[in-house]
């Protein structure tokens, strides 16, 4: 078992969270799961270090680059910097610039001389992709192949070059200037005749991004299209790199994770859950809690203002936390809804008057039936015919303003450039709340004067 060139040698227990098999049944797992054994939390780095240094090589570098990038930011910080050169080689070009880009200025500007002068253009050409773009995402190893070779030739070229691409299914046709011409898949290669050049057997019509695209737009056409990796040029068309579809599955992770926090009221934030320190947890919490509160006070403050038709129908205070319970929830199933949608590609801010329709729609028609049953409801406890007009009137209200405000504010938020799912969980369910409660008691009012009291 050939191994890497380590400068530190000890058993395998390094103080290490988890009680691992010896080296030699080590070697017989998967890297995945080796990367999962390790990237625990109280695992000290330089113990994660000398353990991939026994495996020898392939296994320790395909182990290492499926640990988290905390951990291999710390592995990085920890270890010897000759000792870490061929791990952070091995890496993928869009991850190696991820990583490098989370470590100090020093040991970066120390370890990129010693970078080999292929990886170290690869690193320059990937630095400066604006962070959610494709560009920023994307890997330089692909296969490419001119157009006037036959399938014979190109078949042993792909050999030369599989070693160091991501992959090789997909061949993308370029000229003398890089510019993209088509795409052949390494299926239709091997089942052509040998003689027929690639321009014959190529499809010209190939669906690339920009490297500017959002990366949510590029998993999006990988999913709509079952495409395994999507090409990256430039404005002229020039082929810049692929993104690949374990690249989108990254992607689609993160954005989830993200819009997840976003709708439970929580600053997004990328380390694991026991990684991140509770100081800058409580920060994360801390802010959308005090607005959260800011806006429950809204609605208690409304509660103040009203409180002589409160006092006329002592009654109506038993019912607020039914009426403003309901109306939180359809305004959260409608912003859910919108949200979802926005990121799938369904709808865009474009669609606003579809939306409004839709929505107006959809709220009329919860707010009639849940109000008849509020209404009968309130009734049959109190024997009071204005007591359930007034709550499946103000029920009826609030459902239709909840689903607007549900439905539109995304579309509002996209419009602006800002993320929809801020409107979503918490959020929307606060902010409903006051809206909700000042229908409630304008509803009540209107009811009384109109009818007379209880």
């Amino acid at each position: 078992m050939e191994t890497l060139s380590p400068t530190i040698t000890c058993p395998l227990d390094h103080g290490l969270a988890q009680v691992l098999p010896d080296i030699a049944s080590l070697r017989e797992w998967h890297p995945s799961d080796i990367a999962e054994a390790l990237d625990r939390p109280g695992n000290p780095p330089l113990g994660i270090i000398r353990t991939l240094l026994q495996l020898g090589r392939p296994k320790a570098l395909e182990a290492f680059e499926q640990l988290s990038i905390d951990t291999q930011q710390a592995c990085l910080e920890t270890g010897n910097t000759g000792t870490m050169l061929e791990f952070i080689e091995n890496l993928e070009p869009d991850d190696r610039v991820d990583l490098l880009k989370r470590v100090a200025d020093d040991l970066r500007e120390r370890l990129m001389p010693l970078i080999a002068q292929a990886e170290r253009n690869d690193i320059r050409r990937l630095w400066d992709y604006r962070e959610g773009t494709a560009g920023a995402v994307m890997t330089t190893e692909y296969a490419f192949l001119p157009e006037d070779i036959p399938a014979r030739a190109a078949l042993e070229s792909l050999r030369l070059q599989a070693p160091n691409k991501e992959t090789i299914y997909y061949v993308y046709i370029i000229d003398a200037q890089r510019h993209l011409r088509g795409m052949v898949s390494l299926r239709e290669i091997i089942m052509a005749r040998p003689e027929a050049s690639l321009g014959d057997i190529m499809e010209d019509q190939v669906i690339a991004v920009n490297h500017d695209m959002d990366v949510e737009q590029v998993a999006a056409m990988i999913s709509k299209y079952d495409f395994l990796a999507l090409p990256v040029v430039d404005h002229d068309n020039r082929l810049l790199g692929i993104i690949t579809v374990d690249d989108v599955i990254d992607i689609m992770e993160s954005e989830s994770t993200e819009d997840f926090h976003r709708i439970s009221a929580v600053a997004p934030f990328e380390e694991q859950y026991f990684r991140r320190a509770l100081p800058r947890l409580f920060c994360d919490r801390f802010g959308w809690l005090a607005v959260l509160l800011v806006t429950s006070i809204l609605s208690t403050t409304i509660m103040e203002v009203n409180a002589a038709i409160l006092q006329q129908m002592v009654a109506l205070a038993f019912f607020i936390p039914m009426v403003i319970g309901t109306c939180g929830n359809a305004g959260t199933q409608s912003a859910t809804m919108v949200v979802r949608a926005l990121a799938l590609g369904e709808i865009c801010p474009r669609d606003f008057p579809r939306v409004f329709r839709r929505e107006l729609v959809m709220g009329l028609a919860l707010g009639c039936a849940l109000g008849l049953m509020a209404c009968l409801r309130v009734f049959l406890q109190d024997q009071n015919v204005m007591l359930g007009a007034i709550v499946g009137t103000a029920l009826l209200a609030t459902l239709l303003a909840a689903n607007l405000a549900g439905g539109l504010l995304p579309l509002a938020l996209k419009a602006a450039h800002l993320d929809p799912a801020l409107t979503a969980g918490p959020f929307i369910a606060t902010l409903i709340d006051a809206v909700g409660i000042s229908i409630y008691f304008l509803a009540a009012a209107w009811m009384i004067r109109l009818f007379g009291g209880a």
